[in-house]
């Protein structure tokens, strides 16, 4: 039995809804061709039969010391971490097999320490504060290779890779502006308080409490309870009632370790980063515009989001919020740069996707480009979708007044034509293939819907404009039809040769005039259907 049964028996009836606390996610797909969360497929990858343990901090081997005090000191962070990791290192298997996928992945391993590079001393500060083993920061490699931007196939964000359920439970908001998992701080104090409690939960185990961290302490539980009740050993390493990948996730992290601590048996690298801070925090009491604010400060639009990926917009919320940005340019951050930048966040607003639009019909009801849309927005993709609330300019001009919702969605007719809908709803043809989306030569299809302009607006009933006659000719037209229609023409008309998809009905609405006045000219139906090459005697009356 293990000796912090009992604390944990009372911990799990006291609090039961931690249980409940699912592990951070399952793990991101490779980037980049290879991932350190990913299993090893290729079975020819030779496995690393010998471990020196004799570099590891753990094993404290006396002629380590003198490297390991270097280590300490020569202003590399990665090195700093290494010379402090403390955690044993088990002589398994399953730590084998990852170290050697790790191993043949070496340049992978290079890219991901380049990517942390900014947080890392945030992180290493934090651990240290709340005396939890260096070797965690290595668990956003395992996690997330480190990448802000990560989201699992279960939901979980950020490099901690939080579910939805434990970032909440952890105090990480989520807001339309916010999604305090992606927010490098944030998201690290929250990792540190669920390590801090998994620790007092699990008496130091640190395999079962790395594991935990990914599977759920209630799922550990409960492992070690079916081994001790059938007289199993309850280590971690014997435990079976979990799943592979959290079998597995220890291992992972115990590879690194072996080879941050070893770096030159593996050719390893590590990308130099100074032991030093390199950012620091600027409090937001107001909403602000961050592309206005990297414009004014010097600040490249890249880093700013690199460094503050919790912002889901451009623009930030109206709740107080911290900024990170870089120290050596925290003294640009002026009171009127910030003022600036806040000037600049009061002329956009939210609106709610709606089915049927599409990033160019909201781009033009509110008088920019969808371009500008996708980039406030930090969007991936220009696919709309219904119910996602974006942020919008306000105030662009004669435009703007279509943003009080006066617009409205038509859905095509069949016979419909995009000529016919700008005459019909009194718009330039150009700005109705603007406001949709829609090329030049583009056609439109029955059912499709598209942004018209306001219903206020709709040109005025035929009976009130300027009567116009329409004679319909076809190529087979009986001779006495085609005398009435010269006769006609010889009164002063025009003529309009009939496309395809022409209906008498839009027609008569791009004439100012009716169905029946047309029909009882031409002597057709009312409801016959027009064909291409018929041509439109339009005669003034």
């Amino acid at each position: 039995m293990y000796k912090y049964f009992s604390i944990r028996s009372v911990l799990f009836l006291l609090i039961p809804a931690i249980l409940a606390l699912g592990g951070c996610a399952n793990l991101p797909k490779p980037d980049e061709g290879a991932s350190a969360a990913s299993q090893p497929t290729n079975t020819s990858t030779p496995v690393v039969d010998t471990i020196d343990y004799g570099i590891l901090p753990a094993i404290n081997s006396s002629a380590q010391s003198e490297r390991r005090a270097a280590w300490m000191n020569d202003g590399n962070l990665w090195h700093y971490i290494a010379a402090r990791f403390t955690l044993p290192i088990p002589n398994n298997a399953r730590i084998q097999t990852q170290l050697a996928f790790y191993a043949s992945h070496i340049d992978y391993l290079q890219r991901v320490t380049e990517r942390a590079s900014p947080y890392l001393h945030m992180i290493v500060k934090d651990l240290q504060e709340n005396d939890l083993p260096l070797e965690l920061a290595l668990l956003p490699i395992v996690e997330s290779a480190y990448r802000p931007e990560a989201v699992s196939t279960s939901n979980a964000a950020g490099i901690w890779q939080f579910i939805p359920s434990t970032g909440t439970h952890f105090g990480l908001q989520r807001t339309t502006w916010y999604d305090g998992r992606r927010d490098i701080k944030a998201s690290t104090e929250a990792a540190v308080q669920y390590f801090s409690r998994l620790r007092v939960m699990f008496n130091d185990d640190w395999p079962v409490i790395i594991a935990s961290y990914n599977g759920g302490e209630g799922t550990l539980q409960k492992a070690v309870n079916y081994n001790q009740s059938k007289g199993l050993p309850t280590d971690f390493w014997s435990l079976t009632k979990i799943s592979q990948e959290t079998a597995d996730y220890p291992a992972r992290l115990y590879a690194l370790i072996i080879i941050f601590s070893n770096p030159e048996k593996f050719g390893f690298n590590p990308y130099p980063v100074p032991n030093a801070s390199v950012l620091t925090e600027i409090k937001l009491n107001k909403p602000i515009n961050l592309s206005k604010l990297a414009t004014l400060t010097g600040v490249s639009h890249e880093e700013l989001y690199r460094l503050n990926p919790g912002f889901d917009k451009l623009i930030t919320g109206p709740t107080s919020a911290n900024l990170l940005v870089p120290k050596g340019l925290a003294d640009q951050f002026t009171p009127g740069a910030m003022e600036a930048a806040e000037k600049s966040a009061i002329d956009w607003g939210r609106y709610t996707l709606r089915r049927g639009d599409n990033f160019h019909k909201v781009a033009y009801r509110y008088g920019c480009d969808a371009d500008e849309l996708i980039k406030v927005n930090r969007l991936s993709s220009a696919y709309a979708r219904p119910g996602e609330t974006i942020l919008v300019p306000l105030g662009r001009g004669e435009k703007a007044r279509l943003a009080s919702g006066a617009d409205q969605m038509y859905t095509v007719q069949s016979g419909d034509s995009l000529w016919g809908l700008a005459r019909r709803f009194n718009m330039e043809l150009a700005d109705l293939q603007q406001m949709n989306g829609l090329k030049k030569k583009e056609e439109i299809k029955p059912g499709q819907k598209l942004l018209v302009a306001s219903a206020g607006h709709q040109p005025p009933p035929a009976h009130a404009a300027h009567a116009a006659r329409v004679v319909l000719k076809t190529p087979l037209e009986p001779q006495h039809t085609k005398s009435a229609a010269l006769k006609t023409k010889s009164r002063g008309a025009n003529q309009y040769t009939v496309k395809k998809g022409d209906t008498l009905w839009n027609v008569a609405r791009r004439f100012s005039t009716t169905v029946t006045e047309i029909a009882s000219t031409n002597r057709i139906k009312t409801n016959e259907a027009l064909k291409p090459g018929q041509v439109l005697v339009i005669a003034s009356q």
